[in-house]
Order: structure tokens, then sequence, then C-alpha cells
């Protein structure tokens, strides 16, 4: 058994490196994310000046909550330049979890701002103004089409740092479609309630989006099972390579939402040789690719030895 378990060691003196060079390129990442950030904070900037001369609740709120945006671009965008250090003795798996981090900071920003916005736009509800409906069909027109831009460019990435980062974008867009919709409302009929109930709602759908991904961020930190893959599953398949008599401790994870680890203990039949074994883990952790598994630690026992490891009931 000291031949086995020294193979099953020997391929184990690689840093985790590999895992960090991934389909979508690093600078292509940041870039997205400067780009998003640029036209946020140059917008933002625009907006408080045009919600101050429009005296639009609506407006002024979608300022602060660009801010809020421009503040958490700058966290995810730090954060993402970390998460693609390779690993080092610190962190053994590398820094991957680092843009999961800017998802949850950027997702309580958001928050924050959403809460500050509804303390803001109630009372106005009960005592509305009227603000000045022309200047805000304009704002709103170029509200939708700087923030559609922003949010196809950050479209295309997949992280969920990028992920939460196209909420931020997205929920701006359908913001503005709001605004512009109450301000051809305003100009032709007195309402101008409907100014903080644009507000309300806006913050209130932000709140429920935001909630989602905080939610997958959470398990990724709680190191649960991915939410494109399941243990039974990958176990399923391993339990397919011939000479497997049967898999346990098998623990999946993911180290940022997209890019898993996994490892198990693959039983094998008894006159199984060591060729054999060798055979049974490249199988095994070439069927492992599908699942988005970048790593799997496979031990190899002999059906009838027992196993010293614990079970996590």
């Amino acid at each position: 058994m000291d031949r086995m378990s020294n193979e099953h060691n020997h391929h184990h003196h690689h840093s985790h490196s590999h895992g960090h060079h991934h389909h979508h390129s690093h600078g292509a990442v940041i870039g997205r994310m400067r780009f998003a950030f640029v036209l946020n904070l140059g917008f933002a900037l625009v907006e408080l000046v045009g919600g101050y001369l429009t005296n639009s609740v609506a407006i002024m709120s979608d300022a602060l909550h660009d801010f809020g945006d421009a503040m958490a671009m700058v966290i995810a965008i730090i954060m993402e330049k970390l998460s693609h250090k390779s690993s080092d003795a610190k962190f053994s798996y590398g820094y991957r979890r680092f843009s999961v981090l800017g998802a949850v900071i950027t997702g309580v920003i958001l928050i924050a701002g959403s809460i500050f916005i509804l303390i803001e736009a109630v009372p106005r509800l009960i005592n509305p103004q009227q603000p000045h409906a022309n200047g805000m069909l304009l704002l709103a027109i170029l509200g939708v089409t700087i923030n559609g831009l922003a949010a196809l460019r950050v479209s295309k990435g997949t992280s969920l740092n990028e992920r939460m980062l196209m909420w931020h974008m997205i929920e701006d867009v359908m913001g503005w479609v709001l605004v512009l919709i109450g301000a051809l409302v305003m100009k032709f009929w007195d309402l101008p309630q409907i100014d903080a109930g644009l507000a309300i709602a806006l913050s209130l759908w932000i709140m429920f989006n935001v909630f989602k991904n905080l939610r997958e961020s959470a398990k990724v930190f709680l190191m649960a099972s991915p939410s494109g893959a399941s243990v039974e599953a990958v176990v399923e398949d391993i339990r397919k390579v011939a000479n497997v008599v049967d898999v346990h401790h098998a623990h999946l994870w993911s180290l940022d939402g997209e890019n898993h680890v996994f490892t198990a203990h693959v039983v094998l039949k008894q006159e199984a040789s060591l060729s054999e074994m060798q055979t049974v883990k490249n199988e095994v952790k070439k069927r492992m690719k599908s699942f988005g598994i970048i790593e799997a630690t496979v031990e190899t026992e002999i059906q009838g030895v027992s196993c010293l490891d614990p079970q996590h009931s």
C-alpha cells in the first residue's frame, strides 16, 4: 500500500496555478469593468446636477445610486485584479475567491444606497413636489443610452463579480426607462407623486436582485456544492469507470462560482493492479472537466481495506 499512497501523492508537488489561466482573459475583464466605471462616474456627476435642477428625487436617487455603483466598481476592479494572482504559500488555491468578496461588498453598498433612497422618497410620496418633466425626459434618454452601452460591455463577463456589476448596469437602464415613462406622464398630467413612486419602486427592485446575487456569493463562501454541478451527479459518473466498485468521501466546492474543486476516495476491485489504478485516476480526472471542475484529487483504495478518514455527517 505504500507504493500506492506514493502514487497518490506524486502529483501533488504542483502549485494550483493551473486553474488560473481561464477562457476569459484577465485583461478583458478589467477592461470591461474600467469602461463601465468611467461611464458610470461621469454620468453620476451629470445626474447630480440634473436632479438638482429638475427637482426630481427619482433622478437624485439614481445619481446617489450611480455614485454607489462607481465606488463598488473600484472595489470590484481591485478584487478582480487580486483574484488573478497565482497561488502562493498564503493562498494555496490562488486568489479566485477575492472576486466573490468583491461581489459581496458591491452588493452591500447597493443595499445601503437603496435603503437611503427609500428613506428620502417615502416622505415625498406624502408631500409631493413638482419636478421639471422636460429636463427629466432629456436626462432619461441620455441615461438609457449611456447605461445601456455599459451594460452591453459588462454582459460579456461570466464571473460573479462581473455578474453583480452587470446587475448594476441593468438596473440603471431599467431605472431610466421608468424615469422616461414617469416624465412623459408628468409632462401631460399633474401627478408629482410619480417621481417618488419611481424612486421607491427602483430601490425595491434593486434590493430584490442584489439579495439573489448575494445568496450565490454566500454559497461560494460556505463551500456549498456549485449550482451547475452536484456531488451525486459527479459520483454517479465516476461509478461508470471500469474497475470502480464504490466512491466515498466525495466533496465538491467552488473557488469563485465558475471554477470548482473535487476530492474523493475511489474504491477499486480487489484484484486491481497499480497500472489499472492510474488508468482509473486519469479517466476520473478527464470526466471532471465537463462539470467545471478544474482540479480533482482522487485517492484510490482497494475493496475490503478500511478507510481511516472521518465521515462528515
